[in-house]
């Protein structure tokens, strides 16, 4: 098995909707009312909004290819792009989603790195992301690469409101200002 990590462009508009909203539904599906699921797949993972986000300048979106096939994705964020005002000394990864049939194959650690690769690259000094509070495996993973709860917001999807922990790293070596 070989896995690539590509930068996204506006040719893969349409994969990346469809990578979207089959991760989303897979990870907050079961737990969560269909109703507020389905809204939140509309008002998030439409074209326009996503075309919106692919580009903009303090965004960028990777995919994960399995041997050529679309495996995973990741969505970084700094300066304003961030969902939490971090600064300009920040990155956030916003999105590191999997297909079900890819989990648990080392894709998800490949894509974290590539956003601490992303970090270094643009000179931050921290990493942060918001992850929902009851998902264990996620929370699991950043833990290996060294993240620790630093807080927490409000996520809301569709009429639900849900806590997602906010866990953050710095990344050795670099300074504090952009």
């Amino acid at each position: 098995m070989t896995i690539v990590i590509r930068k996204c462009t506006l040719a893969d508009l349409s994969e990346l909707q469809q990578i979207s909203r089959e991760t989303f539904a897979d990870t907050f599906g079961p737990e969560n009312s269909p109703a507020n699921v389905n809204q939140y797949l509309d008002e998030s993972y439409n074209l326009d909004r996503l075309k919106q986000e692919l580009t903009d300048a303090d965004s960028d979106f990777f995919f994960a290819l399995v041997d050529g096939q679309v495996a995973g994705y990741l969505k970084v964020n700094v300066g304003n792009a961030q969902t939490e005002a971090m600064g300009n000394h920040a990155l956030e990864v916003q999105r590191i989603y999997i297909k079900p049939a890819f989990k648990r194959q080392g894709i998800g650690s490949k894509l974290m790195a590539q956003a601490l690769a992303v970090a270094k690259d643009k000179h931050r000094s921290t990493v942060w992301l918001g992850v929902w509070e009851h998902n264990l495996v996620a929370q699991q993973l950043y833990q290996k690469f060294g993240f620790k709860q630093t807080g927490d917001h409000v996520f809301t999807l569709g009429e639900s409101r849900q806590r997602d922990l906010i866990m953050s790293r710095t990344i050795e070596g670099e300074s504090q200002h952009s």
